[in-house]
């Protein structure tokens, strides 16, 4: 039905609302609206569901949810008969619809981002928009420790402790070329300085003088607050001897292998998340695989509630063919070096690093020890998911967390974040920040600790340039107050 510049009227055949919401494929152009109202077959309107009930429409949507001033929902009527009264100008209705109203998000200490759709129910009038986090011009962690040598990584985790009023930081570094990989641990109170405790715990090199807590590769630690065994408050998974490894710890310094061990097949980069409404943990890490051709790095899934048994790991997360536009060369790819997880209300976002593989294999005869043979930078996007497994990418693909100009230490390639973020007044990321590209010669390549920095929860934002609308899925509050973002 097209309205014209005046005001027209459709009325319906009687319909049964055999759901909870109404939804309007719908175009009112930038001049035209749209009301509805429900109309009994006495000819009387539905008390409160009249037209001047109806909140205005005012947008170019396939799925506009209809809302009146007292509610939008139908429950109440439906297997009850209406005429459906549409009355607007310059407006193209082209259908309607009924729709199961969706299951309620229930809030508590994770806030509903509007990173996607999967939070909300609908929206006309805003767009959505990726916020490129802010760096700094200098690491906050560097590798000045004989057993650092010259690199330090994150796959790890930080955790702000409540107790001690401190951030606690456990993360990785390699002190000799392709061997003695260790997890170490660092503290700070602003999240810029940190010290490197001497623990006593773990031999280098004939002392104990050092904050080493664990060998192992790729190391990432979850806090499981639902965890009922405080012996198991904290808990880690990581790279060794060529599968990967669980490990559990009461303090998260001192730490014991689980009984069975690796715990799934393959090793290199892993990363910990646990689903907020079941608890799962959830383990996305590297394993082989062919997409396109070629042999790539790629992200998998396994899930466990116990932290030893662990489903058949998934592919969840691979470069499309959009990420190849670039290529030209033998052997040139994107792969997906790795991807960390974070848990919101409704959902899931993850920061890939994608790695513009530029050569490939290149002989050993032309490396110096420890430079990789594979070359090429590294940056990090953003992508969503509604349950962890079907991830949609965000357009445009920026990268989230810049590099910095050729010569800076974040300069050539980002290799990881952090599988947490830390949330005050700001939301914090902290990246493995590299030199040269992937496969620079070492020196000058060096590896060090960057952090990235966005206005709290700041990932994403919904924009409307004069008035939008934006309706959520139900809601179950689990707290007095509802703060807003905005």
């Amino acid at each position: 039905a097209d309205f014209g510049a005046d005001e027209g009227r459709c009325v319906t055949t009687p319909v049964t609302a055999d759901a909870a919401r109404l939804l309007l494929n719908l175009d009112t152009g930038t001049q035209g609206e749209l009301r509805v109202g429900l109309l009994e077959t006495n000819g009387t309107f539905v008390a409160g569901f009249a037209p001047e009930d109806c909140v205005v429409l005012r947008t170019n949507s396939t799925h506009a949810a209809v809302m009146w001033k007292n509610r939008s929902d139908l429950s109440a009527l439906q297997g009850h008969a209406v005429r459906l009264v549409f009355i607007g100008s310059r407006a193209k209705l082209y259908s309607y619809r009924f729709e199961a109203s969706p299951q309620a998000i229930t809030l508590r200490e994770l806030p509903l981002l509007f990173a996607d759709d999967s939070g909300i129910a609908a929206r006309d009038g805003v767009i959505r928009v990726v916020h490129p986090a802010r760096t700094r011009s200098a690491p906050v962690l560097e590798a000045d420790c004989p057993w650092e040598g010259s690199r330090v990584y994150v796959y790890g985790s930080v955790y702000f402790d409540e107790t001690a009023g401190q951030l606690r930081l456990w993360y990785m570094s390699r002190a000799h070329a392709y061997k003695g990989d260790f997890m170490l641990y660092a503290t700070s109170q602003d999240g810029v300085t940190w010290l490197k405790p001497s623990l006593g715990l773990y031999d280098f090199e004939g002392s104990t003088a050092n904050n080493i807590v664990f060998g192992i590769h790729s190391p990432s630690v979850l806090r499981d607050v639902r965890e009922p065994d405080p012996a198991k408050r904290y808990k880690m998974l990581g790279a060794k001897s060529g599968g990967y490894h669980a490990a559990f710890s009461a303090d998260g310094l001192r730490w014991t292998a689980y009984p069975k061990n690796p715990v799934l097949k393959y090793s290199d980069t892993i990363t910990l998340a646990q689903d907020p409404i079941n608890g799962e943990y959830l383990a996305f890490h590297k394993r082989p695989a062919t997409v396109r051709g070629h042999g790539r790095r790629v992200v998998w899934l396994a899930r466990s509630r116990d932290f030893q048994s662990w489903t058949e790991p998934e592919l969840v997360f691979a470069p499309d063919s959009d990420d190849d536009i670039w290529t030209g060369g033998q052997g040139q790819r994107t792969d997906v070096y790795n991807m960390s997880v974070f848990p919101h209300a409704a959902g899931f976002i993850g920061l890939p690093t994608m790695f513009r593989v530029t050569a490939a294999r290149r002989p050993k005869s032309e490396l110096t020890p420890g430079q990789s043979p594979d070359d090429g930078p590294i940056d990090v996007q953003l992508v969503t998911s509604a349950d962890g497994r079907t991830w949609q990418r965000t357009e445009p693909r920026l990268n989230v967390i810049p590099r910095g100009a050729p010569g800076t230490f974040d300069g050539g390639a980002i290799l990881g974040v952090t599988s947490t973020a830390v949330d005050g007044e700001e939301t914090w990321v902290y990246y493995t920040a590299l030199t040269t590209t992937h496969g620079g010669p070492m020196p000058p390549k060096r590896l060090s600790i960057g952090r990235a920095e966005w206005r709290r929860h700041g990932f994403v934002s919904l924009d409307a340039s004069e008035r939008g609308r934006v309706e959520t899925k139900p809601l179950c509050l689990g707290a007095p107050s509802l703060i807003v973002n905005a």
